[in-house]
């Protein structure tokens, strides 16, 4: 049974912030916005906590209100971060989300987190029944888009210390909130080498 708005929301207006979110991003009709908030909730979860692990398939889409995740592959016994993200992002599968496929990334919260959560049945139900629904996925789309592309320029920058100074100039927020074995993961360096680095900067 779906809680009611000021049963998971009474702390934040009676509105979920997730539907403040859908509005900041195109505006929506009031009965999605009651769909949202009668088909969110909030959930916290520790440090360490999996959203999602390699081969399953995604049933969420997370909103983080605080908190840090990152998303990784396993090479062997070697994790590799393929992403990282704080406050006010989406965080899901968009293979699970669009093809419902297993997930080739395990995702992890690297921060005690407090989400949003929607499940993908609600959001399929939001895109089909509110049409102004498929502008706001078009352009979180558009933003996964340009988050994989910075991804995949960070990773063609041949210098590491240019690697890491790049990433400090697009992600400083996160530079001393996430641990260094994350970050030189998502760098492509070791972590001695982004040792080396931070020394030569400090």
């Amino acid at each position: 049974m779906k809680k009611k708005p000021e049963e998971s929301w009474d702390k934040v207006g009676g509105e979920s912030p997730l539907a403040a979110f859908v509005k900041h991003i195109y505006p929506v009709s009031q009965e999605a916005i009651r769909f949202i908030n009668m088909n969110t909730h909030p959930q916290r979860v520790p440090r360490g906590t999996y959203l999602l692990r390699a081969g399953e398939i995604c049933q969420n889409l997370y909103l983080i209100r605080k908190g840090v995740i990152r998303g990784y592959i396993k090479d062997g016994t070697k994790e590799v971060t393929t992403w990282m993200t704080a406050e006010n992002e989406i965080v899901s599968s968009i293979r699970g989300l669009s093809l419902q496929e297993p997930s080739l990334e395990n995702i992890q919260a690297i921060e005690e987190c407090d989400l949003v959560v929607a499940d993908t049945a609600s959001l399929q139900y939001l895109y089909e029944n509110y049409m102004e629904m498929n502008i706001v996925g078009r352009k979180l789309l558009e933003q996964y888009y340009k988050d994989a592309e910075e991804r995949a320029f960070i990773c063609r920058i041949p210098n590491a210390s240019k690697r890491y100074r790049h990433f400090v100039e697009t992600k400083g927020d996160l530079a001393n909130r996430i641990p260094l074995k994350y970050i030189a993961s998502y760098l492509g360096m070791t972590i001695e080498t982004m040792s080396r680095i931070r020394s030569k900067k400090a």
